[in-house]
C-alpha cells in the first residue's frame, strides 16, 4: 500500500506538472505517450502475443489517430467522433452489466480500435484548440480520481454487495455510490473555478464519473479475457499504464462533449 501511494503521488504531481505547466504541443505529447502505452498493452490483452501482431495494431491505433486528427479540423466531424464515443461507451455499458462473458479477439480489437484513439482525441483537441483546455484535461483528470478515492473508501466501509462479480469481484454498489457522491462533491467546489451553473456541472461530473467507472470495468473484463491481473507493470504498486488510465479512456471523450454544451468555453 505505501508504494502504491507514493507511486500514486508521483504520478500524479508530474502528470498534473505537464497538463498545467507545458506548452500544449509539449502536453499532449506527453498526453500521447501514455495512451501509447495503454495502447500496446492494450494489444498484449488481444491475445497478441508475437511482436508482428503487437506492432499492428499500435499501427492502427496511430493511423486512426492521424485521421481522427484530420477529420477533427471541421468542428461538425469532431461532434460527429464524441458522439460516437458517447454511443460506445453507453454501449460498453450494457455490455459490461449484461454480457461479461460475450468477450472474444474480435471485438478486444474493436474496442481498442475506438476507445483509444477517441480519448486521445479528447485530449489534443481540448489541450491544443481550448482557450485555458489545461484546465478542462485537468479537471478530467480530478474526475477519475476523485470517482476513484470516493469508491474506494466507500467500499471499504460499506461495501457488501458487488457491482459486476464477474468483471471486478472488487467494486461494490456502495463504492459506486461513494465514487459518483465524491464526484459531485468534485463539481460543487469546481463551479468558482469553472466559472460555470452549478446544477449543470455537477450532472456532467457525475456523467463523467459513472463512465470512468464503466472506462475501468471495461478494462478488467478484457483482462479477465486475458487471465491476467495487470494490464503491465510499468507503475509500482499499480501495474500499467492502462490500469491507471482505463478510466480516462471514457472521461477523456465525455468531458469535451458534455462540456461543449455548457456555454461559452473559457
Amino acid at each position: 500500500m505505501r508504494q502504491r501511494i507514493i507511486s500514486a503521488v508521483i504520478l500524479g504531481v508530474l502528470l498534473v506538472a505537464a497538463v498545467l505547466r507545458l506548452p500544449a504541443v509539449a502536453s499532449t505529447t506527453v498526453l500521447s505517450l501514455l495512451l501509447a502505452a495503454a495502447a500496446w498493452e492494450w494489444s498484449g490483452l488481444l491475445g497478441a502475443a508475437r511482436l508482428p501482431q503487437r506492432l499492428l495494431f499500435m499501427a492502427a491505433v496511430v493511423a486512426i489517430c492521424v485521421l481522427l486528427w484530420i477529420g477533427s479540423a471541421q468542428p461538425a466531424v469532431l461532434r460527429v467522433a464524441l458522439w460516437c464515443a458517447a454511443g460506445f461507451w453507453v454501449l460498453a455499458a450494457l455490455w459490461v452489466w449484461n454480457w461479461p462473458r460475450a468477450v472474444n479477439r474480435p471485438l478486444a480489437w474493436i474496442a481498442g480500435l475506438v476507445a483509444l484513439p477517441l480519448a486521445w482525441l479528447a485530449l489534443a483537441r481540448m489541450r491544443i484548440d481550448w482557450h485555458l483546455g489545461q484546465y478542462w484535461v485537468l479537471y478530467a483528470l480530478c474526475i477519475v480520481w476523485a470517482a476513484d478515492s470516493g469508491a474506494y473508501f466507500a467500499g471499504r466501509a460499506w461495501g457488501r454487495r458487488k457491482l459486476v462479480p464477474e468483471v471486478s469481484p472488487g467494486k461494490t454498489w456502495a463504492g459506486l455510490w461513494g465514487g459518483l457522491a465524491t464526484a459531485a462533491l468534485l463539481g460543487v467546489l469546481a463551479t468558482p473555478w469553472l466559472s460555470r451553473s452549478m446544477p449543470a456541472l455537477v450532472l456532467l461530473t457525475v456523467v463523467v464519473a459513472f463512465f470512468s467507472v464503466v472506462g475501468d470495468l471495461t478494462e478488467s473484463l478484457f483482462k479477465r479475457y486475458a487471465g491476467v491481473k495487470d494490464s503491465g507493470r510499468l507503475i509500482p504498486g499499480h501495474g500499467g499504464v492502462l490500469d491507471r488510465f482505463d478510466s480516462l479512456l471514457a472521461a477523456a471523450p465525455l468531458m469535451m462533449l458534455g462540456a461543449s454544451f455548457l456555454g461559452r468555453l473559457p
